[in-house]
């Protein structure tokens, strides 16, 4: 009896230390991905700040006549673009975030 018991407590130590390693691994690798995404968004924001700069002075610059209509649509797109992802760079922050906060045993906002 006594001997069924202390395997019982082995198994038991054996399980806690490979669930706690699990665990460990998985905050791990989100507060990596949280990390990562955040970065991402960073340079998203700065991606978006060039563009919408070159965009007003192509805008002005056309007014001005010393750009092509042509050239300040291209301008005008490439912030669209960047405006899109810098979209796409927040919602998998958000997700990665959720990730992580689910990692750690608690309940996303």
């Amino acid at each position: 009896m006594k001997r069924e018991r202390e395997a019982q407590l082995a198994q038991a130590r054996e399980n806690l230390a490979k669930l706690t390693d699990e665990v460990e691994l998985a905050i791990h690798t989100a507060y990596n991905k949280l990390e990562r995404t955040e970065q991402m968004l960073k340079v998203s924001e700065e991606v978006v700040a060039l563009r919408s700069e070159s965009n007003r002075v192509l805008q002005q610059e056309l007014l001005q006549g010393a750009a092509l209509k042509s050239q300040a649509a291209m301008a005008a797109a490439q912030e669209y673009d960047a405006k899109a992802l810098l979209l796409q760079s927040q919602l998998n922050y958000s997700q990665a975030h959720d990730e992580f906060i689910y990692a750690m045993g608690l309940t996303p906002e």
